[in-house]
């Protein structure tokens, strides 16, 4: 019992390790140029490795915890299946909250300085939703903290 155990430490390990790495790789490694605008900036040469490897990070950790989430669900929704109508509740208000913060985000084009691509409207809209999504689960952690800080008092 002991040996399975010990096979996640080995893996959070060696992705610390894989990390440590590119990251020195990353601030120690060496420089390229680039154009841009007619303008040549220097950026680390693992630049586009390091973006990958971030991007790997984060689907993995959406993989595991999506595959968790799932599986704690499908155990409760066999054991109590009233018990599951919370988590459910929570879902359909974000589900809202997304879908009424993608409908109110504005299209209007950003200029951004050296950027030459022409983004599609919902693109810009799905920036916003975002932005604006994070803004008010932000503000809603906020006031829970405060507030159960608060009800503690109490």
């Amino acid at each position: 019992m002991q040996n399975s155990l010990n096979f996640p430490k080995y893996i959070l390990w060696g992705l610390v390790a894989l990390t440590i790495i590119f990251t020195l790789l990353f601030f120690c490694g060496s420089t390229e140029s680039y154009p841009c605008n007619g303008i040549s900036i220097e950026a680390p040469s693992f630049t586009p490795t390091f973006i990958g490897l971030a991007f790997a990070f984060i689907i993995l950790a959406t993989l595991v915890t999506l595959i968790f989430a799932l599986k704690s669900f499908v155990s409760k929704l066999m054991s109590d299946p009233k018990s599951v109508m919370v988590p459910l509740i929570f879902v359909g208000v974000l589900c809202v909250l997304f879908l009424t913060t993608y409908f109110g985000a504005s299209t209007e084009t950003i200029n951004i300085l050296g950027y030459e691509g022409t983004p599609k409207p919902w693109e810009y809209r799905l920036t916003n939703m975002c932005m604006i999504s994070a803004f008010v689960l932000a503000a809603l952690a906020f006031l829970a903290t405060i507030c159960s800080s608060l009800f503690k008092k109490l």
